[in-house]
């Protein structure tokens, strides 16, 4: 009787390091479900920003002109609407941006060609900004603003693109709201053109 009172005590004994060793196998098992999770989130996530700026190549041919032609005529349409304005002020920067100015006719055909998506457009340049000098960088930025604020209007959808775009190029995501504002009371003041 008494190796039996043992073996039952060693049983009850050893019951909770048992189910504390389940216990901690389960949440090892969970923890490492969750890496996996993580892991497979973060290259989806890559390889639809691969897919996207690799659409933004084959339409622009990763040339600079193309590529803003195609940011502006999607930065003009961001709000619902393309106006008089605003393809004006793609004209303008289009000239400025690349040096040439467009043909008549240029800015409506881009508008009506253009098929990119901001993502991909945002994709493509966070991937590829380093092909861009500062000074295109620079470039773009002020003629998507001089698009942004042609129509007299500067909303929230347009705020969040430019923002996105900034942080693209490379230049920093925190300081960029400061930066742009900046910027934009600049455009209101006249002394950028």
């Amino acid at each position: 009787m008494p190796v039996v009172g043992i073996m039952l005590w060693l049983s009850t004994a050893s019951a909770p390091a048992s189910a504390s060793n389940e216990g901690g196998g389960q949440a090892a098992l969970a923890l490492l479900v969750l890496i996996v999770i993580v892991i497979a989130w973060i290259g989806l996530r890559s390889a639809v920003r691969r897919l996207r700026a690799g659409k933004t190549q084959r339409a622009t041919g990763g040339r600079y002109a193309d590529y803003v032609r195609e940011v502006l005529a999607n930065a003009a349409r961001l709000d619902g609407r393309v106006s008089d304005a605003e393809a004006s002020a793609i004209a303008a920067a289009l000239a400025e941006a690349t040096g040439a100015a467009p043909s008549p006719g240029e800015v409506e055909s881009t508008l009506r060609a253009a098929r990119l998506s901001k993502e991909e457009l945002v994709a493509f340049l966070a991937a590829r900004s380093n092909q861009f000098s500062h000074e295109q960088k620079v470039a773009l930025l002020k003629a998507l603003l001089a698009v942004f604020v042609a129509d007299g209007a500067f909303d929230e959808s347009e705020h969040a693109a430019l923002v996105d775009y900034t942080a693209a190029v490379g230049f920093d995501r925190q300081s960029a709201p400061q930066m742009l504002a900046a910027i934009a009371r600049d455009f209101r003041q006249g002394r950028i053109t």
